[in-house]
């Protein structure tokens, strides 16, 4: 078996590969990616989904709060602070696909540094911003998959240089030599180009078809599209193309050539391909901000930087703090509870739906309070089960019982309407009171909080909180009281309905 120098001199992207065999965080990265790129937008449970797996990353939380404050993604004075409100303002598309965009630059550039590869990531985020107002008065839908394939585009080149940039360095090199495009000399100097890269890397991801489809290369002679997922690929790769042409040396010129190739599809007069840089680069600053990149040590930033910039943010954002104690609640908990109070009220005013409001409170005590898992289960009028609702945390808390017969725990305090905080599950008294299917069901549970929802005197459901440690003290006062001021937020969603 031929030794490791061996392989680099037969394949020279051998020692790329063994980085990214060796990089523990691109399968899941690709999980992350495939599972969110999967969720369907038309199915009411995908949103939750949605927000349940960027809840599940603190960091993630934080960066999609910030940037969905920013001033090209807010849609109103109120600060969004709570990721399912950022879901129901900007919309499941764009929320998960900017998301994507999040897990694609925490799994690529993990590791790496930032200052080597800023300018290609820089690119990739423009040519995604580009390819969305391409599209935008066309088809939200479609300028939203515009988008997220024409950063996907980069992949190839991106993980080359992060694993392996004294490679792209030969081959930008051998371009400017040879006076070659930068495809073709990637195939002379890698063996294969940055589009057969990409492609191999996002099958491996798993990927949609959609997708992968859209981030294809394109044949030379380019045509009219004259489907919806013509378009998108088209789009996608005009708006990669110009992001590109931005980045030579000779900008003019390259972008010169890449219009001319693109007229028969997409042919913008001067003035309307500003605008839309503009609105592009606006939104690629405001997420390399979100990220903590500095878009000023970027060629293209510098390029664009003399284009006009709004104000940041006109409110202060709340973020869960990466700090936290030993029960997993962070330092800042009051304050994002106060937050998330605010937020369901706004959404009651601007007349949400139940389940809007439900998920708004619900994220609000997951988030403040630090709990493994929450739930809000309601009684179901017509089988007199009680039956979740709406769930954050993994495994998903699944209740289902019914309201009279057995007695235990959970019937007496929804029965007399008690807040109860169980510190220790496992104490012999506690044990004996919990219905059998609550140790099977529920075994990762070491204490929970259980506060029942009543309305004109009779309980309709509850919230339910754990953790998979003991809590010997539970909430504070005035934890206590932000909760149930949550709470109330619920009930006046249903007097309202």
């Amino acid at each position: 078996m031929p030794d490791a120098d061996a392989r680099a001199k037969v394949d020279p992207l051998e020692p790329m590969f063994a980085a990214l065999r060796e990089h523990g965080g691109l399968p899941s990265v690709g999980h992350a990616l495939g599972r969110l790129a999967h969720l369907l937008e038309s199915d009411s449970e995908a949103t939750h989904e949605l927000a349940n797996a960027i809840l599940a990353d603190v960091s993630l939380t934080q960066r999609l709060l910030r940037l969905a404050n920013t001033i090209v993604y807010r849609t109103g004075p109120q600060p969004v602070t709570t990721v399912t409100r950022a879901i129901v303002l900007l919309g499941f598309n764009q929320v998960r696909n900017v998301t994507m965009s999040l897990v694609l630059l925490d799994g690529v550039l993990a590791g790496a540094d930032p200052a080597c590869v800023r300018g290609e990531f820089h690119q990739a985020l423009l040519a995604g911003c580009l390819a969305r107002e391409l599209l935008a008065s066309i088809d939200a839908e479609e300028a939203e998959e515009a988008g997220i394939a024409a950063m996907f585009r980069n992949v190839g080149r991106l993980l080359v240089a992060v694993f392996a940039p004294e490679r792209l360095a030969k081959v930008r090199q051998r371009a400017e030599t040879e006076q070659i495009s930068e495809s073709t000399a990637a195939k002379r100097e890698l063996g294969r180009s940055f589009d057969e890269l990409t492609e191999n890397m996002l099958r491996e991801w798993n990927l949609p078809d959609r997708i992968t489809a859209a981030v294809m290369a394109l044949p030379p002679r380019i045509d009219a599209p004259r489907t919806s997922a013509e378009r998108i690929r088209v789009a996608a790769q005009f708006a990669d193309a110009v992001a590109a042409a931005l980045a030579e040396p000779n900008a003019q010129h390259a972008l010169t050539q890449a219009l001319e190739r693109f007229a028969p599809a997409f042919a913008p007069d001067r003035a309307q391909l500003e605008r839309m840089l503009e609105a592009a680069s606006e939104r690629t600053r405001e997420f390399e901000e979100a990220c903590g990149l500095g878009p000023a040590d970027s060629p293209l930033a510098r390029l664009l930087e003399a284009l006009p910039r709004e104000t940041q943010l006109t409110a202060p954002v709340v973020e869960p703090s990466a700090q936290r104690d030993a029960l997993g609640r962070p330092q800042n908990t009051q304050q994002i509870l106060l937050a998330g109070l605010a937020d369901a009220s706004d959404s009651l005013a601007r007349g949400a739906g139940l389940n809007g409001v439900i998920r708004v409170v619900l994220e609000a005590i997951y988030s403040g309070l630090g709990f493994a898992r929450t739930a809000f289960v309601m009684r179901d009028p017509a089988s007199g089960l009680f039956r979740t609702r709406a769930a954050f945390g993994d495994p998903r808390p699944a209740f289902s019982f019914p309201s009279t017969g057995a007695s235990h725990l959970f019937v007496a305090a929804l029965a007399h309407a008690t807040d109860l905080h169980i510190a220790d599950v496992s104490t012999e008294k506690v044990r004996a009171a919990l219905p059998p299917w609550f140790e099977r069901d529920f075994a990762m549970a070491k204490s929970f909080v259980l506060l029942p929802l009543a309305v004109s005197g009779h309980a309709v459901g509850f919230f339910y909180a754990d953790r998979p440690v003991v809590d010997p003290h539970g909430l504070t006062p005035e934890e206590l009281n932000l909760v149930r001021a949550l709470r109330n937020q619920v009930v006046l969603a249903m007097r309202s309905r």
